[in-house]
């Protein structure tokens, strides 16, 4: 009998017999099995393929995940760092202002005292609110 599906396990087992004490099995019935059993067994090796492979590259994502995680750490850590760095900048910036601010205050109340309706007072030749301006312009540099 041909069959679609060459089945040599069974056609070399299968000897149809009806003697006492053995099982009878149909050929077809016996071919139809292996036919099942061979295709399975090919998708279970397909399977098994497919599951290394995907293993394979999920192993391969993870590790790249967990090395971006770790980058992606150490850039806020950097980060964290050069935002303390700039506060401190900043504190140090507003105080230095504030210094400033108190100075020119000082320095405006009493330079108010050297003018004199609305005139400057000269001291010895020396415009004094002008030798003023200028130190404060050194000091600047």
């Amino acid at each position: 009998m041909n069959t679609p599906t060459p089945t040599p396990r069974t056609d070399a087992a299968v000897k149809l017999t009806f003697a006492a004490g053995h099982n009878t099995v149909c050929p077809n019935f016996a071919r139809t099995l292996e036919r099942e059993l061979t295709a399975l067994t090919a998708e279970r090796d397909q399977l098994r393929s497919d599951c290394e492979n995907e293993t394979k590259w999920a192993a391969h994502y993870l590790a790249q995940s967990i090395a971006d995680k770790s980058r992606a750490e150490k850039a806020e850590r950097a980060e964290t760092v050069a935002l303390a760095n700039w506060n401190g900048a900043l504190e140090r910036a507003i105080k230095a202002e504030a210094d400033l601010a108190a100075e020119r205050a000082r320095l405006d109340s009493g330079t108010i005292l050297l003018i004199v309706a609305g005139e400057r007072v000269w001291h010895c030749g020396v415009d004094l609110r002008a030798a003023i301006d200028a130190g404060m312009q050194e000091d600047a540099q």
